[in-house]
């Protein structure tokens, strides 16, 4: 197994993309109804279970940071096999591949729910995911080059949607948010953690590293993508306590796109129709990035061309999205992927920075020695 990323220099990026990286990978189908979540565990305070959601991926981030500045050019593959060895280090790299190829699946399927709920209910899985894989091959054929300037477009071809949470903002009750601090700490816990499917996506820093040019600049671009992640979350969660009842919110699936069917233009009555179109720019990076890392580590493992991996991952993706035909399975299997990545992501993260910072202080000891 090659044990080394050297990226070509004509590959390397500027480090102020990550923060275009992070955070479109953290932007996904999840912001389209994470209010209801998290209302669903904390209520009014929801809004708090955000802001500590928050403190979480700060620390994920510098933990991640830290890793990698410790071994300089080597992705998660790379490092994975330097710490543990080759056999070890491979079963943890298959783990991390499950888990990417495994979210790539769910964002499928809940980008095609939403599609066949909001405008053609008689439309084929298959087909909507086949559509969504074929732009994911495409780009990923490209490089990371291609794929680091979809996630660069999406980000400015998608944010004015922002603005139009204006006319919602009009509509707040205020005594929605009453009385505050009334979910317990537990509670507050508990609808963070249901935050973790939405924020997933810090990850994809594990790969992208050895690609930037001045990665002195990481963490700082790194930690600023999250913090926008989570102003534009919790903007959305004020607004959805303040704009819905309780009762609303919770029976409310995607919050965040019902409050698009209140904005209309004079040649456009359901803006909601174009909303959701515009959300495939919002997933495509997503994709894009899952796809690419997880061919990407394959083909160290088994040795096939990055291409042809890419094409076989596709359609046994495409097969398994016929699997799922209710929308309760599809939040089950979402559900299990949150679970999963949350150990992945948060969990491991933590774990393996200890290992490095001990293995570190070990190190050094024996320098000093």
């Amino acid at each position: 197994m090659n044990t080394q990323t050297t990226p070509k220099k004509s590959l390397l990026l500027q480090a102020f993309l990550v923060f275009f990286i992070v955070h479109t990978n953290q932007m996904g189908v999840g912001i389209a109804g994470v209010q209801r979540i998290i209302f669903f565990e904390s209520k009014q305070d929801a809004w708090i279970s955000v802001c500590i959601s928050y403190i979480g991926m700060v620390v994920v981030i510098a933990a991640m940071c830290y890793i990698l500045r410790t071994f300089k050019d080597k992705d998660l593959f790379d490092i994975h096999v330097s710490l543990f060895g080759k056999f070890i280090g491979t079963i943890l790299n298959l783990v991390y591949i499950t888990y990417l190829l495994a979210g790539l699946l769910s964002i499928i399927l809940g980008y095609t729910e939403i599609v066949q709920a909001w405008i053609f209910p008689d439309m084929k899985s298959w087909t909507i995911s086949s559509f969504i894989l074929f732009l994911t091959l495409y780009g990923v054929f490209g490089g990371i080059r291609t794929v680091v300037g979809v996630s660069f477009l999406g980000f400015f071809l998608a944010i004015w949607l922002v603005l139009l949470i204006y006319e919602p903002i009009r509509y707040m009750e205020w005594t929605n948010f009453l009385p505050i601090l009334e979910a317990s700490p537990k509670e507050l816990l508990r609808g963070a953690y249901k935050t973790s499917f939405t924020v997933l996506g810090l990850e994809i820093l594990y790969f992208v590293y050895p690609y930037i040019r001045n990665k002195e600049k990481v963490h700082i671009y790194a930690q600023l993508g999250v913090f926008f992640t989570f102003l534009l979350i919790l903007l959305l969660t004020i607004v959805a306590i303040g704009y819905y009842s309780a009762e609303q919110l919770e029976k409310t699936i995607w919050a965040t796109l019902s409050m698009f069917k209140i904005i209309q233009f004079p040649n456009l009555e359901r803006f909601e129709f174009f909303a959701v179109s515009m959300w495939l720019v919002i997933i495509l990076p997503n994709t894009l990035f899952m796809m690419w890392a997880a061919t990407k580590g394959l083909k160290k493992i088994i040795k096939i061309k990055q291409r042809k991996l890419v094409i076989i991952c596709s359609i046994l993706i495409i097969a398994l999205t016929m699997l799922f035909n209710r929308r309760v399975e599809i939040n089950l299997y979402i559900d299990v992927v949150g679970l999963f990545g949350f150990g992945v992501i948060f969990v491991y993260t933590i774990i393996l920075f200890l290992i490095v910072f001990v293995r570190n202080r070990i190190v050094a000891g024996r320098k000093a020695g």
